[in-house]
């Protein structure tokens, strides 16, 4: 059996970022177990994982794509050389295609970079201009930091020149709505292979190049965070967002509400604001991703 690569997982979980935009409200309490530390400009560039970030991405630029594994973590590091050397190969180029160039990460660290910390893992956005933007996911192992994901770059969304909104039950009487309910129903009662029949012809076509063991992660991904169809169904009355751009692009957006007791009197809520993408090819709403 293949193992999983984390790197490629890396690439899935990026990409699924629009599908799946978080955006959690713990109580009080919850909120303050998990309170992140979050590091700015300058600041970043003396953190462990900045300077981390900085020389993977020079690694990266020079081609030195071996040394840059050997600052992932071991359990990665063992996984890049499980890999057969067509695949470290196809990894190769795409790493160092996608990488910042250094110098203008490290500035764009400087003046717009963030870095949100727990105990145990990090993620530094950076805004690039019109590079897009670039990322980086790291964890701590055995005291010291190391990378997981990145550093790459991430294209920004075009910009819409027409956008329309649709709300709450209006959005079931448009043809994305009633997609977004098949989706849901799909994936719940047959996976994301059935599911992606919906989808359009792109994202058919990369969903069959991913490897059993991502195909399974991913979907397993998605069926914890996609509400069931009644759910849903409920979630978009309650006050679901459709916004549609240019008439091509559309993204439904609707918030799970979640209720956990760990004691009794004591309540913990937390709300996730999921993102389902959808396009426009040949004249019908399919998903995006």
């Amino acid at each position: 059996m293949k193992k999983e690569n984390p790197m490629k997982k890396t690439f899935v979980f990026l990409a699924a970022l629009p599908l799946l935009l978080l955006a959690i409200a713990v109580t009080p309490r919850a909120a303050a177990e998990n309170e992140p530390t979050t590091l700015r400009g300058e600041a970043i560039l003396g953190h462990p994982a900045g300077k981390l970030a900085i020389q993977t991405a020079e690694l990266l630029a020079a081609g030195k794509v071996e040394e840059a594994i050997r600052l992932r973590t071991s359990a990665e590091q063992a996984d890049w050389k499980g890999q057969s050397a067509g695949d470290r190969k196809d990894m190769t180029a795409r790493m160092k295609e996608r990488a910042p160039n250094p110098k203008a990460f490290a500035e764009a660290i400087r003046t717009g970079g963030e870095l949100i910390l727990t105990p145990v893992r990090g993620r530094l956005s950076v805004p690039m201009g019109a590079a897009g933007s670039a990322a980086v996911i790291l964890e701590i192992e055995g005291g010291k930091w190391r990378i997981t994901g990145g550093p790459m770059l991430i294209a920004n969304e075009p910009e819409p020149g027409k956008e329309t909104r649709i709300q709450g039950i209006e959005i079931l009487k448009h043809p994305v709505g009633e997609l977004a309910l098949k989706y849901a129903d799909a994936l719940h009662a047959g996976g994301m292979d059935a599911a992606m029949k919906l989808a359009s012809t792109k994202a058919q076509a990369d969903w069959k190049t991913l490897p059993a063991s991502e195909r399974a992660e991913s979907t397993a991904f998605r069926k914890k965070m996609t509400p069931k169809k009644d759910d849903l169904e409920s979630g978009i009355k309650a006050g679901g967002i459709l916004i549609i751009e240019d008439d091509a692009r559309a993204m439904l957006n609707v918030v799970k509400i979640e209720q956990k007791s760990k004691e009794a009197g004591v309540v913990d809520s937390s709300s996730t604001t999921i993102g389902i993408p959808f396009v426009l090819e040949g004249g019908q709403w399919k998903l995006a991703r």
